[in-house]
């Protein structure tokens, strides 16, 4: 059956500030599936920030992409045809399918089937996908939390800082949240139960590291960094003794050309006195661990003690758009594209 689909190709990598002609879009005609191949029909698609990593000409944990190469993401979609006899027709499937309408795949293992037992196909790329698994284990692996203690997370309004700050909340943690503006602190106290959070926007790394002292008076024992930067730096002087200090995410220097270039203060020494645990963390290197977090996510999803927002945008076209609402913060949840 012929079929065109269309999809997001990546002009030029981005530099500077990030600009909308980064991407265009395009369309091709689908071939045919061959011997071992399966076409999947792609329904949404997640917009996760692990795609500016993606973008950079540097090195990083996953493959990149290049300026003319279809874009990368995670979806979720239907098996309409197959010719793999691993792969039925019918089967809802999730896993990196790019920016497109079909994905035509050969290798079962790349996607995972969804459990109809577990929610809403599309959760699986938000709070039971990569976003909710990443807070969980992040925050179980290496932070650590005890109750009483003080879990900060920059980005806190984010799909992932918004999770892992109700994961800490309920192992009777104090939460607080770092956002871009004023009104989100408002907003996130409310809808997520933090205990204090404050804006970053505009204020240099003394006027942060204020804030957080007014917020943090016991100081921080784990950190839940989405972002690092500035906000990261304004973070140092805070730690307690034996504090963890979990790296999720890097998107506060999103908008440099070369990574290196981010240039501030050194934390060797507070490493060192403070005897702090840094830690990179990617949920690609837990997937033993993927099975059983979902299950526990989609339990307390059932009993009310995991909220989660979605923000979902119609049509293949507006993946770019979408793109830069979560770059930019302006997403209120898991930024998705409802493809078909």
């Amino acid at each position: 059956m012929a079929r065109t689909s269309k999809f997001i190709r990546l002009v030029r990598r981005p530099e500077g500030n990030l600009a909308e002609d980064i991407f265009e879009l395009a369309s091709e005609s689908v071939a045919d599936p061959g011997d071992g191949e399966f076409l999947i029909e792609v329904n949404y698609l997640a917009i996760d920030p692990a795609l500016l990593s993606r973008m950079r000409d540097e090195d990083n944990y996953t493959a990149g992409i290049a300026p003319g190469e279809l874009v990368w993401a995670n979806g979720v979609g239907v098996v309409i045809e197959s010719r793999n006899s691993q792969v039925a027709v019918g089967e809802v499937r999730v896993g990196p399918v790019g920016m497109q309408q079909y994905s035509l795949q050969s290798d079962p293992s790349t996607t995972r089937i969804v459990e109809p037992k577990l929610g809403v196909p599309r959760w699986h790329l938000g709070v039971l996908g990569t976003t909710g698994v990443t807070a969980k284990l992040a925050l179980q692996t290496i932070g650590e939390p005890k109750a009483g203690e003080t879990v900060l997370v920059s980005s806190g309004g984010s799909s992932v800082g918004s999770i892992a700050a109700q994961l800490a909340k309920s192992m009777g943690c104090r939460t607080v949240g770092i956002v871009s503006t004023v009104d989100k602190a408002r907003r996130i106290c409310d809808d997520w139960g933090y205990d204090a959070a404050f804006s970053y926007r505009n204020r240099t790394v003394d006027e942060m590291s204020a804030s957080i002292e007014e917020c943090c008076p016991d100081g921080v024992d784990v950190y839940f960094d989405n972002t690092g930067g500035d906000i990261s730096e304004s973070v140092i002087d805070h730690f307690n003794l034996f504090a963890r200090h979990i790296v999720v995410g890097r998107i506060s220097v999103a908008h440099l050309k070369d990574s290196r270039a981010d240039i501030g203060r050194r934390d060797g020494n507070t490493v060192l006195v403070k005897r702090l645990k840094k830690q990179g963390f990617v949920v690609h290197d837990h997937a033993e661990a993927r099975p059983k977090a979902v299950a526990e996510l989609h339990a307390a999803i059932e009993n009310g003690d995991l909220i989660f927002r979605e923000d979902i945008v119609e049509g293949i076209e507006r993946a770019p758009e979408a793109f830069f609402r979560m770059v930019k913060g302006q997403s209120t949840g898991k930024q998705l594209v409802r493809v078909s």
